[in-house]
């Protein structure tokens, strides 16, 4: 039918009159409506004239004067209609308001007069009038609330939906090659069951396949073409260990979901719903977590089952389905507990026990490769590699979440990888996500001035270039061997050993391994480092043993110190300061990725063992890092900052021993996610994911170390240092080996495990006493006096009080660490004699500390 545009002329109060009526112009004054009034035009439509052409341009808005029209979906096949628009009614205002082709055909129903406005004249009117914009809002809910879809056109459409989706699953772990011999067997019993129609059960782990091997059967099966559903019964609707009733509930949201409902429950509409198990005709249901449905539900499951018909709620005849029913749980004994037993013996008639990806690692090389290709095809790049390094890593772990927590893991070293590079040990981040740790802390990013503090660009290069230059000024005094004194005491050597190294210890307890961060050796060989490197790779046994070398490495220097009076020579400290500082250069030199800093540094290790005790810590809300962050700058890097030093990411930082506080992924970070934690010292030690065999010992030898020193200072014995600190090492093994094997036969495990958790209590006790050691070096020995009532004179020794302080302090710290890891490993009624026994060792030396300190002082 020819359409003729005719400009309205007369009738102008008509016309005015029913601008006042429609919703989108009733708000505007007689003065607007006059000048749209001036801009509308009409057209004449016969009945199912396409107004409007799907992805065509929007150039007109309609308003309906007589008559109506329909948005329609249209496909090869027939159309269907979404939603109607009564006289009165305008369409088309989308496609103009935001420059998108329409995305839907309007049709009339009947023959309709139609006034328009075009584009351009659209757009004046807009401009002139703004309120119009929240008309448009109101109306796209309206019309969201309204759709009337006919429930079978829903129904094709939902399975539309299924089919696709099923397609975009069904290969989802095709050409893994499963080695396991267990897997093996698994398959081959799934392929036997996909030739019949009986329920199955699958039991594992989340995470461990279930719904995979539920899509195996059906993509196996006769019903292959047919679409395949699944539901989730949601695991808070069963309380435990009783079973859950929804009699009180005028209609169950899951009893809708599988069966359907005459009418829409949930919405306003009159419209019925299609259940799962009506979608899913002549396919596969899959039911998850079967052990959290309702009584109700499971009575009418069970007579699907016996009978093939069921029910939709609010309706009486009953509707047949030809339906495979899988479901899945991860505990068959609770699903025996919670289930109609009726119910549970035809569920599982069949049942499959896929085993955890802990007890079947071999299959873990394929399913590296395949999730490697899976995700690489999905970004449309290479394939990536994995380096052996990083292969053993990832085979050396227990994944707790089963195989799709492998499958994070290698999403998320894909996209921390660079380039083409195959990827490294260093980009492989394990371990659980979920937990919180602000338990007892204080975030300082909370305070304004901290946050500006730590955010500024130029904090970390103003103190790398203070100690930059004052390392340098030490250098040179050591090279002239200047004769500089102060007090009869050479400057370098206060500089050195009565300065540096107390304010080592201090800065371990306050910031952590703050000084790594600005560390005047790691700025030099970082210097070098960027013009000439050779970039080999660090060899595993460096990487394996770097606790052992960087341990070994700071006893030996502090043995050194004390057994040679390094002290008291310029020659020998020249020796030592320029040996480390040419030792990194030359690590650097060969080696990539700050090997000398990670792995070989001994000041490195010993802050990163004293840093546990550390009063501050850099963490993150691990709840955003999971469910927002997809950049990882606090790995990579920004323009704000560049990326971890130490190849740390910081959703799994969970101790001190490698952050250097560089505060780059403070500056990195743009979801504000990280935190600068005040807590109480030495908090991480009790609840250390990866305790270490090597750093526990080398905790314990600080132990004895610390009282060797404190015995060579004193008068009390004559027996030259080597003998002193051997045997003071062998009481400290001997101690700590035999209370936790004590606790051991209390906990039910092994001494080396229960070493590694209590190993590290004594580093409180150990960082305080060095503290206090170093306060005589620092302040000597100072004495007062102190008058009470103005008639009593008490004579104080003040460094006396702060090292029986400092020991008392670290004391209970340890004692506190003790208890709390006790609490975490050990029932209640063994809790007290466990906590005796690990209590005795850090008691004994906290007495032979504060003795030994009384001895020692100087004249």
């Amino acid at each position: 039918m020819a359409q003729k545009t005719i400009t309205i002329g007369k009738d102008t109060e008509e016309i005015l009159r029913f601008l006042r009526e429609t919703s989108i112009f009733k708000d505007l004054s007689t003065e607007s409506l006059e000048k749209i009034l001036e801009k509308i035009k009409v057209d004449t439509f016969a009945k199912d004239h396409t107004v409007i052409k799907k992805g065509s341009s929007g150039i007109r808005l309609y308003l309906i004067k007589s008559g109506s029209a329909r948005v329609v979906s249209e496909s090869e096949e027939d159309g269907f209609t979404i939603a109607n628009i009564p006289n009165g009614e305008c369409f088309g205002e989308m496609s103009l308001l935001t420059g998108e082709p329409c995305c839907a055909t309007v049709k009339t129903n009947e023959d309709s007069l139609l006034y328009y406005i075009t584009k351009s004249d659209f757009d004046d009117i807009i401009s002139e009038n703004p309120v119009i914009y929240k008309h448009f809002n109101k109306l796209l809910a309206e019309r969201i609330d309204k759709q009337n879809i006919k429930s079978v056109d829903l129904k094709k459409h939902e399975i539309a939906l299924s089919s696709y989706l099923q397609k975009t699953k069904e290969h989802q772990y095709s050409g893994v090659v499963w080695k396991c011999k267990k897997m093996q067997e698994i398959v081959q019993e799934a392929e036997k069951l996909s030739k019949v129609d009986d329920p199955v059960t699958i039991i594992s782990e989340p995470g461990a396949g279930k719904e995979t091997l539920s899509r195996k059967i059906h993509s196996e099966s006769t019903r292959a073409k047919a679409p395949v559903i699944e539901i989730m019964l949601p695991k808070e609707r069963r309380k435990e260990g009783t079973p859950v009733h929804n009699e009180r509930r005028k209609r169950d949201h899951i009893e809708c979901e599988l069966f359907g409902s005459e009418k829409m429950v949930f919405i306003d509409e009159e419209a019925k719903r299609i259940g799962r198990l009506e979608l899913v005709n002549n396919g596969t249901l899959i039911i998850k977590n079967i052990e959290n449905m309702s009584l109700s539900t499971q009575e009418i499951l069970l007579k699907f089952l016996e009978t093939g018909k069921f029910l939709r709620a609010g309706e009486s005849k009953p509707i047949h389905s030809n339906v495979r029913i899988i479901v899945t749980t991860t505990d068959i004994s609770l699903m025996q507990e919670q289930l109609n037993q009726r119910l549970f013996h035809l569920l599982s008639t069949h049942i499959l026990e896929i085993p955890p990806l802990r007890n079947r690692k071999k299959d873990i090389p394929s399913l590296i490769e395949h999730f490697a290709g899976k995700i690489s095809k999905i970004r449309h790049m290479q394939a990536k590699k994995f380096s052996k390094g990083a292969t053993n890593k990832l085979l050396k772990y227990d994944y707790p979440g089963n195989v799709k927590e492998l499958e994070n893991v290698i999403e998320r070293a894909i996209t921390l990888s660079k380039g083409d590079t195959e990827i490294e040990e260093e980009e492989i981040f394990l371990g659980d996500t979920t937990r919180i740790e602000d338990e007892n802390r204080l975030n300082l990013l909370n305070i304004s001035p901290v946050k500006r503090l730590c955010e500024s660009p130029g904090i970390i290069l103003a103190a790398k270039i203070t100690t930059l230059i004052s390392f340098i000024t030490i250098l040179c005094l050591l090279a002239t061997k200047s004769d500089i004194s102060i007090g009869g005491r050479n400057i370098t050597m206060i500089l050195c050993w009565q300065f540096s190294l107390p304010l080592f210890f201090v800065v371990f307890l306050f910031a952590a391994r703050f000084g790594c961060g600005v560390c005047p050796i790691s700025t030099i060989s970082g210097f070098f480092n960027k013009r000439i490197n050779l970039k080999i790779p660090i060899p595993s046994f460096v990487k394996n043993n770097g606790v052992w070398f960087t341990g070994i490495g700071f006893i030996s220097i502090l043995f050194m110190e004390e057994y040679s009076h390094m002290a008291c020579s310029v020659n020998k400290t020249a020796y030592l300061i320029f040996s480390i500082l040419l030792a990194a250069i030359i690590i650097d030199f060969i080696f990539e990725k700050s090997a000398w800093c990670r792995h070989l540094c001994p000041l490195g290790g010993l802050g990163g063992l004293f840093s546990m005790s550390s009063m501050i810590e850099i963490r993150s809300n691990r709840n955003v890092c999971t469910t927002i962050c997809t950049t990882h700058d606090c790995y990579k890097g920004s323009e704000k900052a560049g990326p971890c030093p130490m190849f740390l990411h910081l959703q799994f930082l969970s101790d001190n021993r490698d952050c250097k506080v560089c505060l780059n992924c403070i500056k990195n970070c743009t979801h504000n996610a990280t935190r600068l934690n005040l807590r109480i010292p030495g908090a991480e030690i009790s609840a250390l994911r990866q305790p270490s065999l090597a750093g526990a010992l080398l905790s314990i030898i600080l132990s004895g170390f610390l009282a060797a020193v404190l015995i060579s200072k004193s008068n009390i014995s004559q027996v030259n240092f080597p003998l002193i600190f051997a045997a003071s090492i062998c009481f400290a093994l001997i101690m700590n080996l035999a209370s936790n094997y004590f606790t051991s036969l209390i906990s039910k495990e092994t001494v080396i495990e229960a070493l590694k958790h209590f190993g590290y209590t004594h580093l409180p006790l150990i960082l305080f006493g060095f503290l206090s050691l170093k306060a005589i070096d620092v302040f000597g020995n100072v004495e007062g006096s102190l008058m009470l009532f103005n008639i009593y004179k008490l004579s104080f020794n003040f460094t006396t009080a702060f090292q029986l302080l400092m020991v008392l302090t670290g004391l209970f710290i340890t004692e506190y660490l003790v208890s709390r890891i006790i609490q975490n490993k050990i029932t209640k009624n063994k809790q007290f004699r466990a906590f005796i026994i690990q209590g005795i060792a850090p008691l004994m030396f906290s007495f032979i500390y504060i003795m030994l300190f009384f001895t020692c002082l100087p004249e």
